[in-house]
């Protein structure tokens, strides 16, 4: 066994050691004590005792030489300029392959918001091109510059609701284009009227028997021939020309307040309680809802129980409170019946507008496609397709405060009354069964407000002409202009007159658009005292000549 060498002054034999960090040398080294073949020993042995400097050396030239083999490293790792090149042709390429997967989807959704669009213009208008939607005709007016349309509702989309072609809801709307304001006002369904033709009722009835009467048939022309004659029936009726109709199923109500995700309606009645009307209770007991769910859905026991104030509402419960009218006891907040139900769907109709028009509303594609399916399937219309961006701008531009709602049964103003007529209850003018003279000029004072119609000026026709029939004919054509008049009748003794005159009672004086008006009609109008004691409330007399 050889001897283990033993080192000088007791230290042990040190490992070799390169001269730099990755340099590999052939040569032989030495350990501390021992002296290499190709050094001569008193240099070696000088090194040994003086082993002080070397080691410090070594250190900082083997900190140099790590600090130079990290730069190269560095210098290594930066990509060169073909590699560059390639790196940004490799990310433009990327960004095109996004760029054309957004362009697809953009295409795809495009083409199916494009086939919804077609489907809702073949349903609803019937024709029309699908390019008539960019562009932006304007609406059809009346000789006042209104465009007016008539709303007619049906349960027709409900084959097993009885008389589901009459049209239960009525409504007119009146736009101004230029003022950007709106008058709206529901007909009474049970409004006496006659026909001009034989119905089921014979040639008088209820006004929501005539559209069904018009044609029965089921095709596209029958039912464009059923709008035009109703909205020339109706126009004929209150005074006004109708340029547009629509006819809804009442299903649409449901269908459009979904579609939107709801609506905030604010319940107005009369009485402080709010309305109640438990006929709709069956809705509470429906078998397809669970214990919970139908406390959830009537909590205070009743399906249609609202406060006054602002509820939201749901598709089915906004269709509900359009229909609501107190039929059995216990009901509050509905005595009016049906006109309270018109009111109710006029507040509905508006909450639906101030929804759809809404940004949240336009800028959600979902919404906008679900509106257009309820639209599609329950609407049907003779407005052109060039028409509905006017129709669109004007609904988002109309603000809220200047629509205004009319109504025919206010305390203070009582056009419309019930009655009877053969043996069941009616809706009749309250100026007498199909005298419509009040209810006309009253429109005109609202909708067609002039300086005239604003005066509300009372007035006595006389008949001063010897022709039967001189002073109710001049008292309709007075009507017609916004007047209210509110006597006709014969001059006293029979007084003959060539010329028709006019007298400014003291009530009439400050009636000054109204003296204007006459004196353009008439030549002149007297201030002195007539002889004709009326005792009706008048603030002009005019006395027809058989010269007029």
């Amino acid at each position: 066994m050889k001897s283990r060498k033993q080192s000088m002054d007791g230290f042990v034999t040190g490992r070799p050691q390169r001269a730099s960090l990755g340099e590999i040398s052939s040569k032989k080294t030495t350990t501390i004590g021992r002296v290499s073949d190709t050094q001569d020993k008193p240099r070696a042995l000088s090194n040994i005792q003086g082993n002080v400097q070397r080691p410090a050396s070594t250190a900082n030239k083997l900190k140099q030489n790590i600090s130079e083999s990290l730069a190269a490293i560095d210098e290594s790792a930066k990509p060169s300029h073909r590699q560059e090149r390639k790196q940004k042709r490799k990310k433009k390429l990327i960004v095109r392959v996004i760029l054309a997967i957004i362009g697809i989807i953009i295409a795809i959704v495009a083409g199916w918001l494009l086939l919804k669009i077609w489907q809702t213009m073949h349903s609803v208008f019937g024709n029309g091109n699908i390019f008539d939607l960019f562009s932006q005709q304007k609406l059809k007016e009346d000789s006042y510059g209104r465009s007016n349309v008539l709303i007619l509702g049906t349960t027709d989309d409900d084959p097993d609701h009885p008389g589901a072609t009459l049209t239960d809801s009525m409504m007119v709307l009146s736009v101004n284009q230029t003022k950007k304001d709106a008058y709206m006002f529901s007909i009474p369904r049970d409004l006496y009227v006659k026909f001009g033709m034989a119905c089921n009722s014979g040639y008088a009835g209820k006004i929501n028997e005539y559209f069904g009467c018009v044609n029965n048939g089921n095709s596209p022309e029958a039912e464009t021939e059923r709008m035009d004659k109703t909205k020339k029936f109706i126009g004929d009726i209150f005074g006004m020309d109708i340029q547009y109709v629509a006819h809804i199923n009442t299903a649409v109500i449901r269908d459009a307040v979904n579609a939107v995700g709801g609506v905030t309606v604010n319940v107005q009645s009369r009485d402080p309680r709010g309305i109640l009307d438990p006929s709709m209770d069956w809705m509470c007991r429906a078998r397809e809802l669970n214990a919970q769910q139908r406390r959830a859905r009537c909590p205070t026991g009743h399906y249609m129980q609202l406060t006054n104030g602002s509820h939201e509402m749901d598709g089915e419960k906004a269709m509900w409170f359009s229909r609501a009218r107190g039929l059995v006891a216990p009901t509050y907040g509905l005595e009016q019946s049906n006109f309270d139900r018109e009111k109710n769907q006029q507040l509905v109709l508006m909450a639906l507008k101030s929804k759809a028009t809404s940004t949240g509303t336009l800028t959600n594609f979902g919404k906008v496609t679900s509106l257009m399916d309820a639209m599609g399937k329950n609407l049907r219309t003779n407005i052109d397709t060039k028409e509905i961006r006017t129709i669109m701008n004007l609904a988002s531009e109309i603000k809220e405060s200047d629509i205004h709602r009319l109504s025919f049964v206010e305390s203070d103003n009582t056009l419309m009354t019930t009655g009877t007529a053969g043996g069941a209850s009616i809706v009749q003018p309250a100026a007498g069964l199909y005298d419509y003279s009040d209810i006309r000029a009253y429109i005109k004072s609202e909708i067609y407000s002039t300086p005239l119609s604003k005066e509300k000026a009372t007035v006595a026709v006389l008949n001063g002409s010897g022709i039967s029939g001189a002073a109710q004919k001049e008292a309709d054509r007075l009507s017609e202009l916004g007047l209210k008049v509110v006597h006709v009748g014969n001059a006293p003794g029979n007084e003959k007159s060539t010329k028709t005159r006019v007298y400014q009672l003291p009530a009439g004086k400050e009636k000054s658009a109204t003296k204007s008006k006459f004196e353009e009609m008439y030549g002149s109008v007297s201030s002195d005292s007539p002889k004709y004691n009326l005792s009706v409330d008048a603030q002009f007399i005019v006395v027809v000549g058989s010269g007029s």
